[in-house]
């Protein structure tokens, strides 16, 4: 992997200084061309035989890893199996399956280990009084957008006017943006279920911009 970035590297492009947690990603096609619709969202070069990238980079485009395929859950002990939120599997995700939250802060987000692939279903803890602010994801196609699905089970998320609480539930489409804060008193307990484009095929990231 070392020497695929040094090719690129001599290809003449610059790139942020490496950290230990800038994680280099090797990207599948359907993730390629998710990069290329961010680039083009951003006005942003784009190098289409390009497959190895930084995390930072990634992040440069405004790519947010959404989800983990199979290969990445099985390096992870995360094998098929039934499964609880009572098991030690399931205590570990946040850790092991971590996702991104770039609209808000504090905000803790991990998919859950259990393997429904291409379902992917996370779960959000927000702080008191979140703000999550206004964005847009960029929609799958036209005839099937995608969307994200929140299922509330703690606390409350007030969303166009009403509020939420356990039990509630509302879908934001895809292409329209959205925003919401949550319950001033306490923590917010919400599962999470959002489409986008391929993640069938075992797409990891969408690229979402502010509204």
């Amino acid at each position: 992997m070392s020497n695929v970035l040094a090719s690129n590297a001599n290809a003449g492009l610059v790139y942020p200084q490496v950290t230990q947690s800038d994680e280099v990603f090797e990207l599948s096609d359907c993730e390629v061309e998710t990069l290329r619709r961010a680039a083009l969202d951003r006005n942003l070069s784009f190098d289409p035989l390009r497959t190895i990238y930084r995390n930072s980079e990634l992040k440069a485009y405004g790519m947010v890893r959404e989800g983990y395929t199979r290969a990445e859950m099985r390096e992870r002990g995360i094998g098929p199996g039934a499964l609880t939120c009572f098991d030690t599997l399931a205590e570990k995700a946040e850790e092991l399956l971590p996702v991104e939250t770039p609209f808000g802060s504090g905000i803790r987000k991990w998919q859950l280990p259990i393997d429904m692939i291409p379902i992917q279903v996370m779960k959000t803890i927000f702080p008191p009084g979140s703000v999550v602010k206004s964005h847009v994801h960029p929609p799958h196609s036209d005839e099937a957008p995608g969307g994200g699905l929140r299922i509330v089970v703690e606390g409350s998320i007030s969303y166009k006017g009403r509020k939420f609480g356990p039990g509630d539930w509302f879908f934001a489409v895809n292409g329209e943006p959205y925003e919401f804060t949550t319950d001033p008193e306490r923590h917010t307990v919400v599962f999470y279920k959002y489409t986008f484009f391929a993640v069938e095929k075992g797409n990891r990231f969408s690229h979402p911009h502010s509204a």
